[in-house]
């Protein structure tokens, strides 16, 4: 019998595994510390995504209400922005044991689907690591059009940092 994965409320008793999992899937030069995952998540549980197979979590995806054009610096706290147009996609990463396995699609589908619910236009992220092929074919795409600070904002990521978005069908 083959288990499914499925998505869910991040909850606090899973922060364990989202750092465990995080320290899994990046670099050391953008792992965030346990103090501001754990700010993050008292600020914005709302928008914080498990993907679990039989009990156990196994990817995550953290994101907060924001405006397009605004990029989080690395590294900083963030809440929901008054206002809001768009769902901005923070932290997406799957463990070692369930690469392959389709959750990133299967997290980022989930969160958009709640970012329609909510009545938000567009989706934005910074792709790290490589990523912004993943990120293409989810339908995302890059965007040039930061001002002077967030430009300077994006520039607090480690390597190639790509500003994408995607806009949200109704």
């Amino acid at each position: 019998m083959t288990v499914e994965f499925i998505c869910r409320a991040m909850q606090e008793r899973d922060l364990a595994d989202v750092i465990r999992i995080q320290a899994e899937a990046y670099i050391d030069e953008i792992l965030e510390t346990d103090a501001v995952i754990y700010a993050r998540f008292a600020q914005t549980a709302d928008t914080a995504w498990v993907a679990e197979r039989a009990g156990e979590v196994c990817g995550y995806l953290v994101g907060y209400q924001s405006a397009l054009g605004e990029v989080s610096p690395w590294g900083s706290e963030f809440t929901h922005k008054p206002d809001s147009t768009a769902l901005y996609l923070h932290d997406l990463a799957i463990s070692k044991s369930a690469a392959g396995c389709g959750l990133g699609p299967l997290l980022v589908n989930h969160a958009l689907k709640e970012a329609r619910q909510r009545e938000l236009r567009a989706a934005a992220l910074v792709s790290v690591q490589n990523s912004q092929s993943f990120w293409q074919k989810l339908g995302f795409a890059v965007c040039t059009l930061l001002d002077e600070i967030q430009q300077a904002n994006l520039a607090t990521y480690s390597g190639p940092a790509i500003y994408m978005t995607r806009e949200l069908a109704s």
